[in-house]
């Protein structure tokens, strides 16, 4: 593993509250028929015990946002980033219809990051041993094992506070952002990001967030055409920028060539600042600048 990220985890194992999510939950005996008509990932598989990544796309195929799925009975639990939930439900309110459908932000609920050897004790007392799939625990919280190959890590969501789970979190020394997310690049869209990039670009292939064996769905035509198509020539990448401060987002090569951008939220560590990108799969990873900073992009092997 990448000796910065294996610092990081180290100090940050958690578990730590996610401020920057909302739990939403999706209700009516139309919920699912609806969602599988408007998300990208396939809702009629959700099971009772393994969660799934989606995005919900405009009609040319561009992401709105980026969330996670969990089957919760009849109903639907989608986490998704707090300053798109909103606008999220906005959007996609307008296409229920005479479905029977109900968006419900379930403002009591809290949400833990836990990475690295906690998670992995958390994964285990609670025998949710499976990368994938999560488990209900006394009816009223729910703990997600959303391990990779290189980094242990859980996600717990607490619905109800009258039923304490046996982990504790503190709030000191907490990291900016979610950094389960962060690891394994599941991109937080700012306002400024959203509706410009096809999920392919944001690694919807490597992250299993679209089905490419459902029906249609918001943005389907443009997205399957893509796949089948294969002419994606720009991914979501981790980057290390030396430096504590950021005065622009545009990345260069030595030339001074724009071969791409810094997008979502961006994690400071000590003097340094690491943060998605979207690059150019053929520049040369080596010679990559931000202004006048040295760009590293962090092999996608030592995260995910």
């Amino acid at each position: 593993m990448n000796k910065l990220i294996s610092d990081i985890i180290r100090e940050h194992n958690g578990p730590y509250r996610d401020n920057g999510v909302s739990v939403v939950r999706v209700s009516g005996m139309d919920n699912k028929q609806f969602l599988q008509g408007q998300l990208t990932n396939d809702i009629d598989s959700l099971g009772d015990d393994q969660y799934k990544l989606a995005s919900y796309c405009t009609h040319q195929g561009k992401v709105i946002v980026n969330m996670q799925l969990i089957a919760d009975g009849d109903d639907v639990i989608i986490i998704l980033p707090k300053h798109l939930s909103e606008y999220f439900i906005e959007k996609i309110s307008k296409y229920i219809l005479m479905s029977k459908v109900k968006f419900d932000v379930d403002s009591k609920s809290t949400v833990l990051s836990i990475l690295g050897d906690e998670a992995s004790l958390i994964a285990k007392k609670y025998k949710v041993l499976a990368p994938g799939h999560y488990k209900k625990i006394d009816d009223s919280n729910i703990v997600i094992n959303m391990s990779t190959p290189s980094i242990p890590q859980c996600k717990c969501i607490l619905m109800n506070p009258e039923y304490q789970i046996d982990i504790s979190y503190s709030e000191k020394d907490k990291p900016n952002t979610c950094l389960i997310d962060f690891f394994n690049l599941v991109t937080r869209l700012q306002m400024e990001n959203i509706e410009k990039y096809i999920p392919q670009v944001l690694n919807a292939d490597k992250l299993n967030t679209v089905s490419y064996k459902k029906g249609c769905y918001t943005g389907q035509e443009v997205i399957a055409r893509t796949h089948y198509l294969g002419n994606v020539k720009k991914h979501v990448y981790l980057v290390n920028i030396n430096n504590s401060e950021i005065h622009e987002k545009n990345i260069t090569n030595e030339d001074g060539e724009s071969v791409g951008e810094l997008i979502g939220e961006c994690f400071i560590y000590k003097d340094i600042i690491l943060s998605h990108s979207i690059l150019r799969d053929s520049c040369d990873f080596n010679e990559l600048f931000l202004g006048k900073d040295l760009v590293e992009v962090i092999p996608m092997e030592d995260i995910v």
